[in-house]
């Protein structure tokens, strides 16, 4: 079974973009989907695995995208951490077992791209984790409104 690190530092679109798609991929291969969600204050977020309802509320689009999951049967746990992403990830990585890192890139011409860049780099050194880059897709002209922000992956 793979297990998939999907760390949500923000409720982004680019995270939700990479939660997507770890759902998507686990609908189709045995998957457990790990959620490492990031706050500045970890006394209101929980630590270790969260199942079915975690104790603060979550963004709707997240929330639905949990609850689609689960309707899908899909393994999921929920963990929340209030320190540092780029140290936290090695070794969440390692503790857990970690086949693949599914993170979001911003477009190339996104002030934060650079810095993004730079840190998959780094943490590609520090993991033996896979890690997949996945890209939101661009708007097109005739695309219908479901498919236009629907992710996909970098190869």
């Amino acid at each position: 079974m793979n297990k998939i690190l999907v760390p949500i530092p923000d409720y982004s679109p680019l995270s939700l973009a990479a939660a997507y798609f770890a759902v998507e991929f686990a609908k189709r291969n045995p998957t457990k989907v790990y959620f490492l969600i990031f706050s500045s204050s970890s006394d209101s977020q929980p630590t270790g695995a969260e199942k079915e309802n975690g104790p603060s509320p979550l963004p709707k689009p997240f929330s639905d995208l949990l609850q689609q999951a689960r309707i899908s049967k899909i393994h999921l746990d929920l963990f929340f951490s209030g320190e540092d992403l780029m140290a936290t990830l090695p070794s969440f990585s390692r503790e857990h077992h970690i086949t693949e890192i599914i993170l979001a890139l911003p477009p190339v011409h996104d002030p934060r791209y650079a810095r993004a860049k730079q840190q998959i780099e780094s943490l590609r050194a520090q993991v033996e984790s896979q890690v997949v880059i996945v890209r939101p897709k661009e708007s097109r002209a005739g695309e219908e409104d479901g498919e236009r922000d629907r992710p996909h992956r970098d190869i």
